[in-house]
């Protein structure tokens, strides 16, 4: 059987990336470097496809294209994820790392059946830090979304800069309206009328009542 095809497999299957020491224990190898070579040939053969093969700080993992996402992304396992999970993934994203506390406090008691279910999912990982649980995004959060956590942390960041912003501004408008006192509108005196002279009597009518 082909170490390559062994690979690609291991990789297709894997919930989350592996490092090269795996890898290797899977193979029966000892070199790392070998173990690399068969990778970057196989990542080489990926090229065209709708798939590809990446190394990640995490380690070595098989994803869809980040052009292709967007149109297959609602078949993942993952699409049934409910709202509350979403924006909980969200902060988490936004404030990395960060404590089960504050999400609590974020969201309230319904945060901990989020955080159940999104640890359950291998999407963030959560560790004992004094009285509360410290959390994190794991690299199947990277896999899922096809891209760093970086640059989605960065797209937060700007929608939320952008969101304030806009609050500050609605929140600024109604206080100029009121420091505008309205000015006080000015009565209009009438104006004197003239008085109107008599009808002079026209021409025709001096006909008129010679006629008569």
């Amino acid at each position: 059987m082909s170490q390559q095809k062994v690979l690609e497999a291991a990789l297709f299957m894997s919930a989350r990336p592996l490092m090269l020491d795996e890898l290797g224990k899977l193979l029966g190898v000892n070199s790392l470097g070998y173990v690399k070579e068969l990778l970057e040939k196989l990542q080489k053969e990926y090229a065209e496809r709708g798939m590809e093969i990446v190394n990640t700080p995490q380690g070595w993992t098989m994803q869809v294209k980040p052009d292709l996402l967007s149109k297959v992304a609602y078949l993942t396992p993952y699409s049934d994820i409910s709202e509350g999970s979403k924006r909980a993934l969200a902060v988490i994203a936004y404030k990395e790392p960060v404590s089960q506390a504050e999400i609590i406090k974020i969201q309230g008691n319904k945060a901990y059946s989020y955080l159940k279910d999104l640890r359950r999912r291998n999407l963030i990982s959560m560790e004992k830090k004094g009285r509360t649980k410290e959390i994190r995004l794991t690299g199947e959060f990277e896999r899922y979304f096809g891209e760093e956590k970086e640059h989605i942390k960065e797209r937060l960041e700007s929608s939320q800069k952008k969101r304030e912003e806009k609050q500050a501004k609605e929140k600024a408008e109604p206080k100029k309206k009121e420091g505008k006192k309205p000015k006080p509108k000015e009565e209009k005196k009438p104006e004197p009328q003239q008085a109107k002279e008599p009808d002079k009597p026209s021409k025709k009518s001096d006909i008129d009542h010679v006629l008569d």
